[in-house]
């Protein structure tokens, strides 16, 4: 079980570590809010000495960060950014969440929400869901809008969507509908939320897969290189060499000398992001590259 220190969980301070960006705001009845530009969180002292503190290296007040540094530029009205939402959501129904696991975009895990009031999906970023204390409940007023998370009637994070699509939205609502006087399309729903249960654990099967392999390489002697064109000798040279073939990505090997080399794949990496995720790449944000490391 998550340590926690009142509204928020450990994962709080891992939600807001490598963000570009870090604002801190106050208002005047001794409230501090925090945003990363993906969610506000709003704290007592005890919570921001907790989880932001660490992180940011200052104390709580009104300031802007870009990586790590304090600028000069004029911080955001959190505190009006914030109580306009609450504001928004005042009369809106809680979300109920869905046990299905979703990963959009570049190995981003999304939790996924229904509002059966206004009948709309919601997805927001797991590491933002788990930086929350058990027992909040989320409300929104739609799937492209903020939701506020409370504890019992009090507001206490703002939280982004992110984009989700028709499909997941319709497997989302067989989920929690029951079949009225269309029963035939209701079970074809809850036949799409299970095919798309089952293509998750078959991409995870894929990847695992992928991953015994770049160990049996790792493990196979190689053998003599030729005078012409040495070859691979090392995992990440190996490793180097699989990728090398894909149009417009520049392979890279960072540490080679070490015990944990890295290999960065640069360049037009996009037309190939699904077979670099299969094959056990991953996507690094801070460098917007893929990258593979070798252990």
């Amino acid at each position: 079980m998550k340590k926690y220190t009142g509204n928020f969980t450990t994962d709080a301070g891992k939600a807001l570590k490598n963000s570009e960006r870090l604002i801190c705001s106050m208002d005047g009845e001794g409230a501090i809010y925090v945003t990363n530009g993906y969610l506000v969180y709003k704290m007592n002292p005890l919570e921001y000495a907790a989880v932001v503190q660490p992180v940011a290296c200052c104390e709580a007040g009104s300031w802007s960060m870009r990586n790590g540094e304090k600028t000069e530029e004029p911080p955001l009205d959190l505190v009006r950014t914030f109580r306009d939402a609450v504001t928004a959501c005042e009369t809106a129904a809680a979300l109920e969440r869905c046990p299905l696991s979703l990963t959009v975009g570049k190995n981003r895990a999304a939790a996924v929400y229904y509002n059966a009031d206004k009948d709309f999906t919601a997805l927001y970023d797991t590491r933002y869901i788990s930086a929350l204390t058990p027992g909040f409940t989320l409300h929104s007023t739609s799937s492209k809008s903020p939701a506020i998370a409370y504890q019992g009637s009090e507001p206490f994070a703002l939280i982004l969507p992110i984009k989700g699509d028709d499909k997941t939205a319709r497997a989302v609502k067989a989920y929690f509908t029951q079949p009225d006087n269309n029963a035939d399309e209701a079970e074809a729903l809850r036949a799409e939320l299970t095919q798309a249960q089952n293509e998750a654990e078959a991409l995870r099967a894929q990847i695992a897969q992928q991953a015994d392999e770049l160990e049996a390489l790792r493990n196979t002697p190689q053998a003599a290189p030729a005078a012409e064109k040495p070859e691979p000798k090392t995992a990440a040279e190996l490793i180097a060499a699989r990728f090398a073939s894909f149009p417009g990505v520049t392979v890279t090997i960072k540490g080679a000398q070490t015990s944990a080399p890295v290999v960065w794949l640069t360049g037009d990496t996009d037309p190939h992001a699904d077979e670099l995720n299969a094959a056990g790449a991953k996507w690094s944000n801070k460098k917007s590259a893929f990258y593979v490391r070798v252990a």
